[in-house]
């Protein structure tokens, strides 16, 4: 029987992992140049960074209330990953927002725990899922439907007619598509009734979504994700055929890019990791700070690179570049030792569990392993590590230690 802070914590829990998947409406308020076409207002982002904080604080409230222990996996890595964050903040060159991205990771870091100690709550896993289900399928059909009706015609121009959705780029776009559509397959191996019917709509409406967003980096994630998923769940022969296939597709792209992309943005991409390389050279211990690479670009830039102010300078695209770029050696040491402890304990729980109790897990694993071979194209290391690592490494954990609960009867 839930008693009263049963549900609010399940709700804070529910509230959180929906509003932290739409990060990218937080640019109304970065003090980086706007770029693109940003679907929410400052209000709307204020509004949606308080609803994230007031569910983070009940999380917070309820762990201090029952004194809970942090998870041994979840404190070495929530303490590298925010203590490196932290370090490069105070010693870098714009501190005050580099410790703004600090509080918010002590934000998800509350939900992390939390969701870790309160998973197995009745009825909680079945919410938060439920909620991201239906929240990701709503996304990802508006996303086709602006697609189809060019609408707004800002984005879609802006995006050479690829899908974008409210993610502001076509990248953005593939970037949440690609974690959902796996999560999503994760659940619906695993779950039965208007559950999974829900986790197979989903699925397939983000696979179409990620698709339709032309993504290069974000079809070659999608790919390493079946090959992973293929291993994890014992189809070795699966897998190798599908490496065999990826490998294929890489050459292929590579001799002839896809459709949807600026010709003249083909080598862009070199000139921008330059840059990035270049921040990490001249500032390699600490780096420059969480969100201050945009103001070192200007002078590192290379030439014929994207001007102070457009989208190419805001980060170097290349997660694990811009890592080392803004919190040094340091930074990707952190990411590196973090990623270990938590794969250490995914593994560890797997042994204990079925095939079918695995699947969840594996499939939220798939995609956070999508997400970090997209993030060699794209994306920006500190970022990530905030609004997808944090929170999606605890579901991962959670769902690794008890699959997916039965339903209340």
């Amino acid at each position: 029987m839930l008693i009263a802070r049963d549900r609010v914590t399940i709700a804070a829990l529910a509230t959180f992992f929906v509003v932290v998947q739409f990060y990218t409406s937080f640019a109304a308020l970065s003090p980086t140049p706007p770029v693109g076409y940003v679907f929410a207002s400052r209000a709307g982002a204020a509004v949606l960074v308080a609803l994230l904080a007031l569910s983070a604080i009940a999380c917070a409230v309820r762990l201090v209330q029952d004194r809970a222990p942090l998870p041994a996996p979840s404190r070495a890595t929530l303490v590298a990953w925010i203590g490196s964050a932290l370090l490069a903040s105070v010693l870098g060159l714009d501190p005050w927002s580099g410790l703004q991205v600090v509080a918010v990771m002590l934000l998800c870091a509350a939900f992390h725990v939390a969701l870790v100690r309160y998973y197995a709550l009745p009825g909680a896993a079945r919410t938060l899922l439920g909620a991201y289900l239906w929240t990701g399928l709503a996304a990802s059909l508006a996303a086709l439907v602006m697609l189809a009706l060019r609408s707004p015609a800002a984005l879609y121009s802006y995006n050479h007619g690829r899908a974008a959705g409210v993610f502001v780029t076509a990248n953005q776009c593939a970037a949440y598509s690609v974690v959902l559509a796996y999560t999503a397959l994760g659940v619906a191996l695993s779950a039965n009734g208007r559950l999974r019917v829900l986790a197979i709509c989903t699925s397939l409406a983000a696979f179409v979504t990620l698709a339709a967003t032309f993504s290069q980096a974000g079809v070659l994630g999608a790919a390493a994700a079946a090959i992973f998923f293929a291993l994890a769940s014992g189809a070795r022969r699966s897998a190798a055929g599908l490496a065999a296939v990826l490998a294929l597709g890489v050459i292929v792209l590579a001799l002839r890019p896809v459709g949807g992309h600026d010709p003249a943005d083909t080598f862009d991409r070199l000139r921008t990791w330059r840059s990035g390389i270049r921040v990490a050279e001249l500032f390699p211990l600490t780096g420059v700070g969480p969100m201050a690479y945009w103001r070192v670009y200007p002078a590192v830039r290379p030439p014929n690179s994207d001007p102070p102010g457009t989208f190419g300078a805001l980060h170097p695209h290349d997660a694990y570049i811009s890592l080392a770029g803004e919190t040094g050696i340091v930074g990707v040491a952190a990411a590196g030792y973090g990623w270990w402890r938590i794969g250490g304990a995914i593994r560890a729980a797997w042994r204990r569990r079925s095939p079918r109790e695995r699947a969840l897990s594996i499939g939220i694993c798939a995609g956070l392993c999508a997400a970090l071979v997209q993030g060699i194209f794209d994306t920006i290391g500190i970022v990530q590590m905030c609004f997808v690592w944090i929170p999606t490494t605890a579901l991962a954990l959670a769902a690794a230690e008890y699959g997916l609960p039965k339903a209340r009867v």
